[in-house]
């Protein structure tokens, strides 16, 4: 009897956890440097500004580059694997010599040879009803070639930029989670790690380490790349979610709330959804009277007569 099967939510979940792992040790890249060289949130200027330091920073950050790398190739086995699972955990023995035993025994899954890296993407394609593109196999190919000589010389043999990994982390999401909500994961999956358990979710949480990080995201996507991850042109207003601000104790973590907003309004112009907790807010069009936002919270709670631009409550400058 085999015990512990896989299912597709707990493969897929592990999968997403590796995928965000990879992202905020890529995003640290750009911020570590930028911090150091000219301001945390604003990647770009430090680039331009300091080219050369850059560079030299790079060739320290090729080990970095390599175990994200890395991480990405899990990350993407395990979401194959996981649509497999979708069908059946036994199909992802296909291929694979077990030895048998004529009296009863139980033997733990996870003991269990599966499905190699290579054929992942030819199983799911054959077995499942959401097959992956040429794109995708091609990237995964490739990918995966990079980790095995990652893991078998201990080097790639490239010089990796972090700028082509960012895309194909971007394009490996689109492929495998498409039905998904990019923002939500990366706070879902934040809140699972080793650094979250430390939070006491007033003056730290997970919501506050997105926010430090959204301002440098919207920078290094592309303009298409964030139309399809959230639905929306890059440079469309975004306005402040309070809910996911308080959450990310903003105020006192010094965030320019000008640039962490997470929330767009509907054709209407009556109400905001955000792109990160999901929820949707009702608001009044009237004038702040700190600013030249005009979306003003009047959803019913304690938002309301906020200003959805810079946060102030109106009342209070009245």
């Amino acid at each position: 009897m085999i015990k512990n099967l896989p299912t597709h939510e707990s493969l897929n979940n592990v999968a997403l956890r590796t995928y965000f792992r990879a992202w905020s040790d890529l995003i640290e890249i750009y911020s570590d440097f930028s911090c150091n060289y000219n301001s945390e949130d604003d990647v770009g200027a430090s680039l331009q500004n300091w080219p050369n330091e850059w560079r030299e920073y790079l060739i320290e950050a090729q080990s970095d580059l390599q175990s994200i790398c890395s991480l990405l190739q899990q990350s993407m086995e395990l979401a194959l694997k996981a649509r497999v699972c979708a069908v059946s955990p036994y199909l992802l023995l296909l291929g694979t010599s077990m030895k048998l035993a004529t009296s009863p025994t139980q033997i733990d899954f996870s003991e269990l040879r599966t499905l190699d890296a290579v054929d992942l993407p030819g199983a799911v394609n054959m077995l499942t009803n959401k097959p992956v593109s040429d794109d995708f196999i091609g990237k995964y190919t490739k990918l995966r070639s990079l980790r095995n000589k990652i893991m078998h010389l201990g080097e790639a043999g490239v010089s990796l930029e972090p700028a082509e990994v960012l895309r194909l982390a971007i394009s490996f999401y689109l492929s495998m989670w498409s039905d998904r909500h990019w923002l939500g994961d990366r706070l879902e999956f934040a809140a699972q790690t080793r650094r979250a358990s430390l939070y006491d979710h007033k003056w730290t949480s997970p919501h506050m380490d997105v926010l430090a990080e959204w301002p440098i995201d919207i920078e290094l996507f592309q303009k298409g790349e964030y139309k399809k991850l959230f639905g929306h042109e890059k440079a469309k207003r975004r306005y402040l979610c309070h809910p996911c601000v308080s959450e990310g104790n903003a105020d006192n973590a010094g965030f320019d709330k000008l640039r962490i907003g997470t929330a767009y309004l509907d054709n209407a112009g009556k109400a905001l959804g955000c792109i990160m907790c999901g929820e949707t807010i009702v608001v009044a069009r009237r004038k702040c009277s700190d600013c030249e936002g005009d979306v003003i919270g009047d959803n019913g709670d304690r938002w309301d007569d906020h200003c959805h631009t810079c946060g102030t409550a109106i009342d209070e400058k009245m």
